[in-house]
């Protein structure tokens, strides 16, 4: 008798503990993704809160790297007004680490949660176009973020496809314990102790930009930027060439975007000059080539940022101060956010319930 109550009670602990474990799981991917994506779950839930603000607007967003997270100010573009006379709501959704691969997959998230912009505007990270043997993009790509569709997604793009899949299966096992701190972070900050309560999303602004944390940075400290910079991209600089999974990637997302209705452009974002020639005029090239032949194959346009800034608006070389964002923003709002939302549709208009 003692056996089998010991057994039940085994047994009621071990599937006590899996619902725990599941429910958590469904609660992130389908209600409340910041638990374990912080990132993420901050601008979607920005971006709820500025449709519920202005319900009769259209919708523009920008997708990119930290590039744009730390470049790019809504805030600060002219109004605009697209031929149907809806002024349109510009966020910007750029995610850290973002080349490509991930674009695709937080546009398709997006559009599973229900959010389907009417124009897209997608930056072009020319060091994320090189991505082989383990290097570019898939050094930034974090399973413990991604739910099984994105995993889905992701795995395909991947030179470990095993090893992403391992890591993430190991993350959903425990996610308790997988995402433990971004779960007190959120319900119970002062359990944890202060380096581990730093979150940095909570600067974004309304519109999803997120201001450098100084006005300024030393000759020092931009040096120090420049050489991280530097060692972190020389992997992709090293014999640079857009890949195969990184050009599939784009022409995946660029061919869903047409099946989508979804107007769209491609932008690259400031370099400084020290960092604009480790590249060398045959990289420099093959990038121009790329882009021109994705403009005329997908009729979208290309704006090219990448000489906009002086030196010293960035932090290392690629990254803006606030002040820079400030300066490229204004810039970007006139001529590219303008200029996309004035051009003649190439779609249909969708039924306003498919646009909700």
């Amino acid at each position: 008798m003692t056996c089998q109550r010991a057994r039940a009670t085994l047994l009621c602990g071990l599937a006590t503990f899996a619902a725990l474990q599941i429910g958590m799981s469904l609660v992130m991917d389908h209600w409340l993704p910041v638990l374990h994506d912080a990132e993420y779950g901050c601008k979607l839930a920005l971006l709820q809160q500025r449709r519920a603000q202005q319900p009769e607007s259209s919708l523009t967003l920008v997708l990119g790297s930290s590039r744009s997270g730390l470049g790019v100010d809504p805030a600060v573009f002219p109004v605009c007004r697209g031929g149907d006379g809806r002024e349109t709501l510009v966020f910007n959704f750029a995610i850290t680490g973002c080349g490509p691969v991930q674009e695709l997959q937080i546009l398709k998230r997006l559009l599973r949660q229900g959010v389907r912009p009417d124009r897209l505007l997608i930056e072009v990270h020319p060091l994320m176009l090189h991505q082989e043997n383990g290097i570019g993009e898939e050094c930034w790509i974090e399973p413990r973020r991604m739910d099984w569709q994105d995993l889905l997604l992701v795995a395909d793009y991947v030179f470990d496809r095993r090893g992403l899949i391992w890591k993430w299966c190991r993350t959903r096992v425990a996610p308790w314990y997988s995402n433990r701190f971004l779960i007190l972070n959120r319900v119970a900050r002062t359990w944890l102790d202060s380096q581990a309560q730093f979150d940095p999303w909570t600067g974004l602004t309304a519109d999803g930009w997120l201001p450098y944390r100084r006005e300024t940075v030393s000759a020092d400290e931009y040096q120090h930027g420049l050489e991280s910079a530097q060692k972190e991209y020389g992997p992709m600089l090293a014999g640079y060439r857009i890949t195969e999974p990184a050009d599939r990637a784009l022409q995946t997302l660029l061919g869903l975007c047409r099946d989508e209705g979804i107007e769209t452009a491609l932008f690259l974002m400031p370099e400084a000059s020290r960092f604009r020639d480790w590249y060398g005029p045959e990289a420099r090239g093959q990038l121009d080539d790329y882009l021109a032949h994705l403009s005329q194959q997908w009729h979208v346009p290309v704006y090219d940022g990448t000489t906009w800034c002086d030196d010293g608006d960035f932090t290392d070389g690629h990254h803006l101060l606030s002040r820079g964002a400030t300066h490229f923003s204004r810039r970007f709002g006139r001529q590219v956010v303008a200029e996309l939302v004035a051009r003649p549709t190439r779609f249909a208009q969708r039924p306003a319930s498919d646009a909700q």
